[in-house]
This record gives structure tokens, sequence and C-alpha cells, in this order.
């Protein structure tokens, strides 16, 4: 068969040269971080208190048993203050912790160790590039081999999670009751859990990236040499190929400059569109890494370390923890405190209710004074200026 009949077939990719559409790399460090959008609460309507409507003249005492909330207000906003020193103090721990790791991660990481990572990683990917071109003739069907057996799981737990967290960018406007604010108070503070999460396991990440992308080099080396041996006899491989071998390869991959070719992989970017559904957010990648929400497939290579310029390592590390770690810290602090708020004045009012009821009958005779003057409760008068009749 001739190579002009082979491109006839269909998936028999075995154009030469480089791809017209390479495969995305990740992004270089430094650029330009937007701040998040913040979620507003909703609008707390509340209902009107009762209006009695009594034409008694009555003084305001508070019932017995009730306290100033001035001073629970003081006892919340105090506790408030306490918990924010007490997180100050765990970021700096944090932040000591971070330096000491990047110290010792840049020592490790040298223009050498750079140098014989990328060379490693270059021969990987036209080793892969022709693994791919080799799978495809194995498997013409492989794209269809993903979508209906494996894009199926990942349909799975997307639905899934649209289930838990639906869209975070939709919140009801207007709350009816505390319940309500607490529902709107709970998603927003388990969004920004999550995004705390994934910064802080990026910054997990690079905490050793020369041992890391050694590591992950010589898993791949393997998956090369076991697809290899195991091309036309177990489907599988096109598995290990698309959805482990090429995610972290890539995931580990310089970032691309225009004008050096050898930082270009030679995958096609066609070999990593497949399951539709799982898309994941925007990229939120100023600092380089990507910390924004993550697709599926993404969550299986991610996070990881990739091959920058060991100059830009600490550039990289300040700008996520400056731009995006400690603000994304901040911003989950603020939101279990305002959690934590509504959630106590809930607890506060259903006690209200509950202990009022318990000890109605006590209340209820310690309110009566035991020398009532009547003149005290003269009715009001009406519009005509006459005496309402009691």
């Amino acid at each position: 068969m001739t190579q002009s009949t082979r491109q006839q077939g269909p998936g028999h990719e075995w154009c030469p040269g480089p791809p017209e559409d390479p495969a995305d790399q990740p992004r270089a460090p430094g650029g330009e971080c937007k701040d998040w959008p913040e979620a507003s609460p909703p609008k707390l309507e509340l209902p009107e208190p009762c209006d009695p409507h009594t034409d008694c003249r009555c003084e305001t005492t508070p019932p017995p048993g009730t306290g100033p909330k001035c001073l629970e207000d003081l006892i919340a906003a105090q506790a408030a203050e306490i918990a924010a020193a007490e997180k100050a103090k765990t970021f700096k721990t944090d932040l000591e912790a971070l330096l000491a790791k990047a110290k010792a991660a840049g020592q490790e990481y040298t223009l050498d160790k750079f140098k014989k990572l990328r060379k490693l990683w270059a021969d990987q990917d036209a080793q892969i590039a022709d693994l791919i071109r080799k799978v495809v003739c194995a498997v013409p069907c492989w794209r269809c081999v993903i979508e209906c057996h494996v894009c199926p799981l990942l349909n799975e737990m997307q639905d899934a999670e649209r289930q838990l967290y639906g869209d975070p960018s939709k919140y009801c406007d207007t709350a009816y009751n505390l319940y309500d604010m607490l529902n709107f108070l709970a998603r927003d503070k388990e969004a920004k859990d999550r995004r705390f999460q994934r910064i802080r396991s990026v910054l997990a990440a690079w905490e050793k990236p020369a041992q890391t992308i050694d590591k992950i080099l010589n898993d791949d080396a393997k998956l090369i040499a076991d697809a290899t041996k195991s091309l036309g006899t177990d489907a599988g491989v096109v598995k290990d190929v698309f959805l482990r071998l090429v995610p972290m390869h890539l995931a580990i991959a310089p970032p691309r400059v225009d004008k050096d070719e050898s930082s270009k992989t030679a995958i096609d970017k066609k070999y990593t569109q497949f399951c539709g559904c799982d898309k994941g957010g925007d990229p939120d990648n100023c600092c380089g890494p990507n910390v924004g929400e993550w697709s599926l497939r993404q969550r299986l290579a991610a996070p990881l370390p990739y091959l920058v310029d060991p100059k830009s390592y600490f550039d990289l590390i300040c700008c996520l923890v400056e731009k995006r770690y400690e603000p994304a810290k901040k911003a989950l602090a603020d939101a279990e405190a305002r959690f934590a708020k509504v959630d106590n004045d809930i607890k506060r009012l259903k006690a209200v209710v509950d202990d009022g009821l318990k000890s109605f009958d006590k209340n209820a005779k310690a309110a009566i004074p035991s020398d009532v003057d009547c003149c005290d409760y003269e009715p009001k008068e009406t519009e005509g200026g006459q005496s309402q009749a009691r």
C-alpha cells in the first residue's frame, strides 16, 4: 500500500511534518492577574415585624430572659477578630514553609537539570507523536472507542457535579428568610474552598519540580514501551495513550515560544479533543499554572509542574502566593465568617422560640407587675379625640 492510499482511509493520518494545529501547552509564567468576580449575597428581605395594633399604652421593656443584642453582636465581632488573628498566624506559618520548600527546590532545579529534562521531553514528544500514528493505524476507530466506552464514565461524573453545584454564576438574588441566606452562603463557602484547595494543590506540585518532572518522564517512557508492545493485540492501548500518556506529557510541557520550534509539541491538538461534555471552566493562568476550574480529564493528570526556565521559578511561586493563594485564603475565611454569623443567628433565633415556649409560664408571670395601676394603661385616643372603650 502506498502512502497516498494510506491517507485515503479514515483515521490514517500519515502526513509528515509538524502539525497544523499543535496541542495546547502550559502558559509561560508572568502576566496580569485579573481579580475574581465576587458573588453578591442575595438581598435579605425579612417579613415586617407584626404590628399588634393594640389600643393600650405599653411600656417598652424587654421580656424577661432576653439580653441586649449589642452584647451578642460584640461577642460575635470579637470571635471573628480572634479567628482572623489565628488565620493570620497560620498563614505566616504556611508562607514560611513555602519559602523553605521553594529555596530547596530552586537549588535542585538548576539550568543544567532543566536542559536535561527538556531534552528528554523533546525526545519523548517525537516518540509519542510517532506512537500516535501507529495507534491510529492499528485502531482507526480510536476516537469512537473513547467516545463510546470512556466518555460515558466522565459524563456520569459531570452530571453528578452539575447536580451538586449547578451553575455557580446563577444564585437567587433575594432571600426571604435566614435559611435562604444560609443556603447561598454555604454554596459560596464551598465554591471558595474548592478554589483554595486547587491553588494549594498547584503550589504543592511545584515544591519539587525537578524530581516530579523526572518521575513523570520515567513513567511516560514505560507507558511508551508498554503501548508499543500492545499495538495490534490490546485495544486498551487507546486509553493508555490518549487518556494517560498524552495528558501527562503535555501537562509537563515547556511553554510554547513562537520563535523556538523545539518548544512546540509535535502532537496535533485533534488527538486531545474528545469527550465534549467534559470542558472545565475558563483558564485562570495569569501566573502560568492553571488554577481555574479543571475538567475531569485535567484532574486525572493535574496538578503537575512543567518545564519553565529556572530563572522564572520564583516569579511563578511568588505570583501564585501573592495573586492567588493569599486572596483565595482570605476570600475563604470571609465566606466562612459570613456563613458562621448567619448560622449562629439561626441558632439564636431558634433558641428564642424553643426556650420561650419552655419558660413561657414563668416569664409571663414575671412580666406582670405585682401592683397594677390601670391608669397607666389608658386607651389611645381616636382621631376625633375620643377615648376608645375598654
